[in-house]
């Protein structure tokens, strides 16, 4: 369903609300700009009128104030300038902020549907197209009506006839509806394409040491490549389509400033007006058909705009969890999980699943791959919602329904990716509680990371993205290091020991079991050695 102009109004005056105050004074100053622009219009034809029939004092204050205007015209505009480039700075900042923090909050079913690539480009270039719209396009917009307007009064009074027929063979005539709708097509393919493209480079680069170890150099490259060309095929079409219009505008002002020209020529031979009246003729014409230019070039600005609106708004109507206060449940006793259902795009996964966790009771979830274990493990910590059935943690006293805002009880090891770049220390925090070196070394001892202390710059070692600069043993160990040191209740563990030789991962087990005395511990692995060390045992099939 297309929506109306009034529908982008109020999403931008939501959007301003909170920079009414430097916006009032970023248009207050552009008013007092305009007013010294016409200033030196009217003082600079009388300069030219006094040089001609007047005093040389009157020449000098003539200059003065003509000199006055363009150095107060230049420090309102840059006063201006900076006032609103301040506001704009503020309003992407809080505009990408939103988008990313209910990226953040997106449920799992938003975050497979969406490329990690697409949003970089709607929060990058959509997110700049609008704040440009709306923090100074439209305003600049406003302004150049009222510079037309002001510039169109000042040369009724010197020549109603020359203001009317410069107004006349202006380029004002309205876009037709074809060419708006031309130009949003090729904008929002444009848009698209620009999307795709960030999906390729974004895999291309966070994957580029798989990329050459795999041989898919030459696959990879094909697909940038063809990404590319499609761009630029496109950026093509919209500069032909531009290039032509633009053509037409330009054309009308010219021939509008010739006519202005020879006007003034003839009307000055025929002694009806003076030399300053005609270069006040020239300099009018130009802050007329200046601005109707600008207000030619609104249109595609307003359906880029409209574009990245309607891009921003498809991910702003995603499903996102609601933000509750995390609560901290203090001793649970199990976790209880009774006819759990759950379907991926209608295809079951988990039917009819009844299980216990207690705690003292280290538990393995074994199974075939793609059997729903890393599944379980994601309801457990509420990123999944059940189709049927009930996840209640029990304690002494009653069963509490599972939610995100449970989330806090769990200490939670993934499979893949597990570190972000930075330091070895802000990757084992979990919060913004602070620890001593202490509890640091106890928590890298458990999870059997001592190698972080043979570092050259131990705590304080810089690793690169997903970890880069560790093995994937290494970094598998600082992310349980990261579980331990958080100290919870409840501890989910996918695959911990994929990556350890086996003294290293039976040593782990014993410092895990010895850990979660008094805690609920669930591993999912397909390790027998790590199976054995645990009480129960639950078979996914």
């Amino acid at each position: 369903m297309e929506k109306s102009p009034s529908h982008y109004l109020h999403w931008s005056i939501a959007l301003l609300k909170p920079y009414r105050l430097p916006l009032m004074i970023f248009l207050l100053l552009e008013l007092v700009g305009i007013f010294f622009s016409l200033s030196f219009v009217y003082w600079s034809k009388k300069a030219v009128d006094y040089a001609i029939h007047g005093t040389r004092l009157q020449v000098e204050q003539a200059l003065i104030w003509t000199g006055g205007s363009i150095l107060l015209g230049i420090m309102v505009q840059l006063i201006s300038n900076r006032t609103n480039e301040k506001m704009r700075a503020s309003m992407l900042i809080k505009l990408q902020n939103g988008i990313m923090h209910r990226q953040l909050l997106s449920t799992w079913q938003v975050i497979k549907k969406w490329h990690t690539g697409d949003i970089q480009v709607r929060i990058q270039s959509d997110c700049n197209e609008i704040v440009q719209m709306v923090g100074y396009t439209f305003w600049n917009s406003m302004l150049t009506c009222i510079k037309l307007l002001a510039s169109f009064t000042f040369l009724w009074l010197l020549d109603p006839k020359l203001a009317v027929l410069i107004l006349a063979i202006s380029p004002l005539v309205a876009l037709s509806k074809l060419y708006f709708r031309r130009y949003r097509k090729l904008t929002q393919e444009l848009k698209q394409a620009d999307s795709e493209f960030g999906h390729v480079v974004q895999e291309n680069l966070r994957f580029r040491m798989s990329i050459k170890a795999l041989g898919l150099h030459q696959i990879r490259w094909q697909k940038l490549d063809a990404a590319q060309n499609n761009t630029y095929r496109l950026k093509l079409r919209l500069l032909n389509f531009s290039t032509l219009s633009q053509g037409i505008m330009k054309s009308t002002v010219n021939a509008g400033f010739l006519f202005t020209f020879v006007w003034g020529v003839l009307q000055l031979q025929a002694h009806l007006i003076s030399f300053g009246t005609l270069t006040a003729f020239l300099q009018l014409v130009s802050r007329i058909q200046g601005p109707v230019l600008q207000l030619l070039g609104f249109v595609p600005a307003f359906i880029r705009f409209r574009t990245s609106v309607e891009r921003l708004q498809v991910l702003e109507i995603e499903e996102i969890e609601e933000i509750d206060h995390a609560e901290v449940i203090s001793a649970p006793t199990s976790l209880l999980l009774q006819n759990i259902s759950f379907k991926y795009d209608e295809i079951p996964v988990l039917n009819a699943f009844n299980a216990m966790f207690k705690k003292n009771e280290p538990t393995a979830l074994i199974g075939p791959s793609g059997r729903g274990k890393t599944t379980l493990i994601r309801i457990l910590l509420a990123l999944l919602k059940t189709t049927a059935g009930s996840v209640h943690i029990v304690t002494e006293e009653k069963q509490i329904p599972l939610t995100a805002r449970h989330r806090i009880n769990f200490g939670y090891v993934p499979q893949g990716d597990k570190l972000f770049s930075g330091t070895i220390r802000e990757n084992l925090l979990s919060s913004t509680k602070q620890y001593n070196e202490k509890q640091y070394k106890s928590a890298l001892e458990t999870a059997c990371a001592n190698f972080v202390y043979e570092l050259p710059l131990g705590l304080d070692t810089i690793i690169g993205e997903s970890g880069y600069g560790l093995s994937e043993g290494q970094a598998q160990r600082i992310a349980i290091a990261r579980a331990v040191l958080c100290d919870r209740s409840c501890y989910l563990f996918d695959e911990i020991t994929s990556a350890l030789d086996q003294a290293t991962a039976e040593k782990l087990m014993e410092n895990l079991i010895q850990f979660g005395k008094n805690k609920i511990l669930i591993f999912v692995t397909h390790d027998l050695n790590l199976t054995e060390r645990c009480t129960q045992r639950i078979f996914i099939s």
